[in-house]
């Protein structure tokens, strides 16, 4: 396969001495032909528009300290469960948990750890065990399966808070759930990149805060026109319903599984919106390019900014022109509300064409017309570091969110440089790695035999309702859930069953034991008081 794709790009795209590729004509028709009056000239001003445009709207007012800190009386509470999922997340945990607790009740709270391996992979849950949240264990190692287990064993409440286990929500965090209404049915949350213990940590993670409050705000005005186009992975509230849904329509990738959560929630006609009026933390990495000395991070993230870009954030960025250009032709479920999403979808698209072409038209374009192409050049930069200037000295400075003029000035606008050529590079290299990840299939959620197996395992165990109206109490002791590997032996020959195990009187005796038709290991789950 990747030599039928270098003999492709040589003699499509390269062709000499045989013939002339097509980066050849494509030179002489920017030497020759491509001289269309006005066509910068409206390139950069949709560029302009797409990139002023968010800062017509500030950040919501900060909602004001709780009174009360009881979190039964925090509207929005009462119906919302916080699902937490997390990979070796022991070191990390706590002191998400220590801000969780001040929002919701710890019977609300549903840490969801999860790893290729029978028994959890470090003491995450002993971490969670002394403030008596919900603890569920899964031997599938993906974070879209911990959140489609968590949404299931959430299943009493009408809503569900999805935050990353670094995450750090604020003492006066609203849970705006009466958002919820009509189409919209996920709303997110900005977000701010914090360094270790809430301090403003390095450069580099300055100027990743920088990014993110200025996405969120970008977010925001797409929702108001339409929809965003996906909420940010580290934190998003859902109607628990619907997000079920999704999760059958959401392709079950992996990678960027935001992204398509996004992509999912609007196919389906469900608007996206944000809550601008808090800034949750959020542990970014220290350096761009290379950490010395530094131990390895805990829960979903990398070391690096460029291996956080580069590997995972970028890698449907070629892919996704497919997608989004199926939206903007076949999707039609939000009504009116479509018009404003599908422009920032194509936005979306605009940005990964001019990834893809950058290589042939930036060297071409310094060949045809050098003077021309510098002063465009400077113009874009410039164009930029003033909608970030405007940003920082204003929006920001009305939060008392500002960035420090040194980072502003100095290292802002060169790292957003290298990432641009970070961006360049990812595309082509994930378009490399397609033929290997594409060649073999990619199950959703829902039809992924493991994670459909402990949804089911869940709803046979966990309480039924006891009111006449249905209802739950939430009030109860929490539960720890664990789905594990056991080997059985019925007599010599070792058979692949279901153990549903319980430990609630201090005993772990086995009270079901179901045979499974397929020759999978045999699973376990024990549920029992933290």
């Amino acid at each position: 396969m990747y030599f039928l794709a270098l003999v492709i790009v040589y003699f499509v795209f390269v062709g000499l001495p045989l013939w002339k590729g097509a980066v050849y004509w494509l030179y002489w028709v920017v030497n020759h032909k491509f001289v269309v009056k006005g066509t910068w000239s409206i390139v950069i001003g949709i560029m302009t528009i797409l990139t002023f445009l968010p800062l017509c709207i500030l950040f919501e007012k900060e909602p004001p300290p709780r009174p009360d800190p009881d979190p039964a009386t925090i509207p929005g509470v009462s119906d919302t469960a916080l699902l937490i999922p997390c990979y070796k997340s022991a070191s990390l945990i706590g002191a998400t948990l220590t801000a969780a607790l001040k929002t919701f009740p710890p019977s609300h709270i549903f840490v969801v750890a999860n790893g290729n391996a029978p028994e959890p992979l470090d003491d995450t849950e002993e971490v969670c065990r002394p403030y008596g949240v919900n603890h569920v264990w899964s031997p599938v190692g993906s974070k879209i399966v911990a959140q489609f287990v968590g949404a299931y064993a959430a299943k009493d409440f009408k809503h569900a808070l999805l935050i990353d286990d670094d995450c750090a929500l604020p003492p006066n965090f609203p849970v705006v759930a009466d958002r919820l209404v009509g189409k919209v049915q996920c709303v997110g949350y900005t977000i701010k990149s914090v360094g270790p213990d809430s301090s403003k940590g390095t450069w580099c993670q300055q100027a990743q805060d920088i990014e993110y409050k200025l996405s969120g705000l970008q977010r925001a005005i797409a929702g108001k026109m339409g929809s965003a186009t996906f909420p940010h992975g580290a934190i998003s509230l859902w109607n628990r319903e619907f997000l079920i849904r999704t999760f059958h329509h959401h392709p079950g990738f992996s990678v960027s599984e935001d992204w398509f959560f996004g992509g999912s929630c609007r196919s389906l006609g469900g608007r996206v919106v944000m809550c601008t009026s808090v800034f949750v933390e959020t542990e970014t990495p220290a350096a761009l390019f290379w950490q010395g000395g530094a131990e390895a991070r805990g829960g979903f993230g990398e070391m690096t900014v460029m291996k956080q870009r580069f590997v995972r954030w970028n890698f449907f960025f070629v892919a996704g022109i497919w997608y989004n250009t199926k939206y903007m032709l076949c999707s039609w479920r939000l009504g009116w509300w479509e018009i404003g999403a599908k422009i920032f979808v194509f936005q979306e698209v605009l940005e990964s064409l001019i990834y893809l072409f950058t290589p042939f038209m930036m060297p071409i374009s310094f060949i045809v017309r050098p003077e021309f192409c510098g002063y465009l050049l400077a113009g874009t930069i410039a164009m930029y570091f003033s909608n970030v200037l405007i940003f920082n000295e204003l929006h920001l400075r009305l939060r008392n969110e500002r960035v420090s003029w040194l980072v502003l000035t100095f290292y802002y606008m060169p790292f957003k440089c290298l990432l641009a050529l970070v961006n360049v590079a990812s595309c082509y290299w994930a378009m490399f790695k397609y033929a290997r990840y594409f060649a073999r299939r990619h199950l959703k959620v829902v039809e992924d035999e493991d994670a459909v197996e402990i949804v089911l395992r869940l709803e046979e165990t966990q309480p039924r309702s006891n009111s006449k109206d249905g209802s739950v109490d939430h009030g109860g002791s929490a539960r720890r859930m664990t789905v594990t590997a056991i080997p059985v032996t019925r007599g010599s020959v070792r058979t692949p069953d279901l153990v549903v195990t319980s430990d609630l009187d201090e005993d772990r005796d086995v009270i079901a034991q179901i045979p499974m038709s397929n020759a999978r290991q045999r699973t376990s789950m024990a549920i029992s008081n933290v």
